[in-house]
């Protein structure tokens, strides 16, 4: 897919990457688009092709769910609202579209066994370390929707042919012997310098605020201090615990879902263990610890002479939760305890003893009582289990066949929406007025309700179920529009607001005019008298380093490269501003270049490979815009906006 948020922008290629690179786009991109009006089933005109809405919807939808794989189920983070997706996939599309006409240009091609090739090495469908075909179908019957083998094998060449089109792009990218020089000297050349950060908390009592540029700074500035819209909601439960079934459940339908359902019941390995332990404090010094350590051979040597375990337990572990019952674990399998009592305890025979074993809780003496292999639990032992489960499932059957019920009649009038929870006996609960974002603590399984509410009219209704089976229908009760905070609600964050950004400015003019006065030659030290601040000194940095005393900052080490020892500059980063003076340079030490001229050449090639990923992606985005902006792609309003 697109990637909509690039951190690397401004990339610059030269020569014959970008004749490549232009020599494509346009003459792809204005092949021929036609004009003409678009049938309702259809969403766009892209390169003469038209786009349908199956189509259009699927990319639409994968989109949305990478998104939401991204950012997880943040309900302060509405996704919609923030992401266009309906122009994001029109995008996506003449993007591959782009993509197929590249590939067909220069012959690239996708054979049948590098496609299968590629699907056998993706380890969700792998079984045991390898491909197997009936996981592979598995797993693309769970996608929501589920896929069809031919559908993903389509989408999988099309990933495949897009790769090599970048790995055409990328072979025409080069490293010269110079370039590989300079780059080594670039980024081996040191700087040292000495500062004084400004930071605005610096200047907050030196700022003054009137009525009048606090209402002028609200005029100005009214989107920042906006209600947002608000919505009421009423909803009501159904849990199907209201339905309670309580017919018999047949044997066979047991049998059958524990057939079924094997995976279910499988048990893995498993051990019952004691142990014994000495604790060993964080802080504890290492002859203390030869002390706890030699306390626990002996203990071990005692149980080798005979010694009852369970009594030494009660008697010497310091374990409270396990000493009184004679250090019993119980059963448990692996993975459940920390990793070298886990590797210990499962290493072991049925009544061996462990050598002191030393986890972050001190050290342990650990008998094995008792292993149990892996195994499928037998029908009776699970079958109060299955029943149970059957019994559920006909409860939130009976709890959807309800809501559907319901659903009937509110589709036809959602008014109807009181007067049947009422003769239903089922509580309405009615919501405060809520943003997009906000969330209800009785609404924990549910969060999307609120966000759903939003995308319906006022009055309308809707449903939602939750994995447990609970279904709420709820409803739009009532909209308060957005609006502009009145002033004198704003007042307290308009302070704030100005307060701090007039502190900022003040802490950029000051660093601005302390870095001209050292150029006249007043001293570093002078100047951070006057603000009671403290100079710091750097070191040694090289220009990709976190720069010592200060943290990572491209600006500060862009300046530091700048200038020459001895010269001074202010530095702007953010909210945070300083005045620095270079005390030292030191170039790289070119004799050791010969060691690192291999390394420096694969790490530039990977660079400029991937400066040329993000200008080819530029150019296609940029040529997109225009034909956009153009009309050259025809769309239909009702989809892409």
């Amino acid at each position: 897919m697109l990637q909509q948020m690039r951190a690397a922008q401004g990339w610059l290629v030269k020569g014959v990457l970008w004749a490549v690179v232009f020599a494509f786009v346009l003459t792809s991109l204005y092949f021929g688009v036609a004009k003409s009006g678009l049938a309702s089933s259809e969403v766009a005109t892209v390169l003469g092709q038209r786009v349908g809405v199956a189509e259009f919807q699927q990319v639409q939808n994968n989109m949305y769910q990478t998104y939401r794989n991204m950012f997880g189920n943040r309900v302060d983070f509405d996704l919609r609202e923030q992401f266009n997706f309906r122009e994001m996939a029109l995008e996506q599309i003449v993007r591959q579209t782009l993509l197929r006409r590249m590939a067909t240009r220069e012959r690239l091609t996708v054979t049948d066994a590098e496609l299968y090739e590629s699907i056998a090495t993706i380890p969700a469908f792998h079984e045991e370390g390898k491909f197997s075909p009936d996981r592979y179908l598995a797993v693309l019957r769970q996608q929501v929707p589920p896929i069809v083998p031919k559908i993903f094998e389509e989408q999988q060449r099309e990933a495949l042919l897009a790769q090599k089109v970048y790995d055409l792009i990328e072979a025409g990218v080069h490293a010269t012997q110079a370039e590989v020089a300079d780059a080594y000297q670039r980024d081996n050349e040191q700087a040292a310098a000495r500062y004084v950060t400004l930071i605005p908390s610096l200047f907050t009592d030196q700022v003054t605020l009137t009525d009048e540029e606090l209402k002028a700074h609200y005029e100005a500035h009214q989107d920042r201090y906006q209600n947002p819209e608000q919505r009421q909601i009423k909803y009501v439960a159904i849990a199907p615990a209201r339905f309670p079934y309580t017919g018999d459940i047949a044997q066979a339908l047991i049998e059958d879902y524990y057939h079924n359902h094997q995976d279910e019941f499988t048990r893995p390995e498993q051990v019952q263990a004691r142990h014994i332990l000495l604790k060993v404090p964080s802080n504890v010094s290492s002859e203390r610890e030869a002390e706890i350590r030699a306390q626990a051979e002996a203990l071990l040597q005692q149980l080798r002479d005979g010694a009852d375990f369970a009594k030494l337990a009660q008697e010497h572990s310091e374990d409270t939760a396990t000493a009184e019952n004679g250090g019993d674990l119980g059963v448990f399998p692996q993975g459940q305890m920390v990793a070298p009592f886990d590797e210990a305890v499962f290493a072991l025979e049925v009544g061996a003893l462990s050598e002191p074993v030393r986890t972050t809780f001190g050290y342990h003496l650990i008998r094995l009582d008792d292993k149990i292999e892996a195994g499928t639990k037998p029908l009776e032992e699970v079958k109060g289990e299955i029943e149970t489960k059957l019994r559920q499932e006909r409860e939130k059957e009976a709890a959807l066949a309800f809501v559907d019920d319901i659903m009937v009649f509110l589709e036809e009038d959602p008014q109807q929406f009181e007067a049947l929870a009422k003769q239903h006996g089922l509580e309405i609960i009615t919501s405060p007025y809520l943003p997009r974002t906000g969330r209800l603590p009785d609404l924990e399984q549910a969060p999307q309700i609120v966000s759903r509410a939003f995308e319906l009219n006022q009055g309308a209704v809707e449903t939602l179920g939750t994995p447990d089976g609970t279904h709420y229908i709820f409803q739009v009760a009532d909209i308060q529009a957005a609006n502009t905070i009145p002033f004198e609600e704003a007042k307290e964050r308009l302070t704030n607001d100005l307060k701090q950004q007039k502190s900022s400015d003040l802490a950029s003019q000051t660093a601005d005019d302390w870095a001209a006065k050292m150029q006249s030659g007043t001293s570093l030290e002078e100047l951070a008298k006057t603000l009671d601040v403290q100079v710091a000194e750097t070191g040694l940095f090289k220009r990709n380093d976190n720069i010592p005393q200060y943290g990572r900052s491209a600006a500060f080490s862009r300046m530091a490269f700048d200038l020459q020892p001895g010269a001074s500059a202010a530095v702007h980063d953010g909210t945070r501003h300083a005045v620095i003076q270079v005390t030292k340079r030191q170039p790289a030490d070119m004799a050791e270049f010969e060691n690192q001229r291999q390394t420096t050449r694969e790490q530039l090639l990977r660079q400029k490979q991937q400066q040329a990923r993000v200008a080819f992606d530029n150019a296609l985005r940029d040529e997109f815009q225009q034909l956009r902006e153009s009309g050259d792609i025809v769309v239909n309003p009702q989809y892409v906006f």
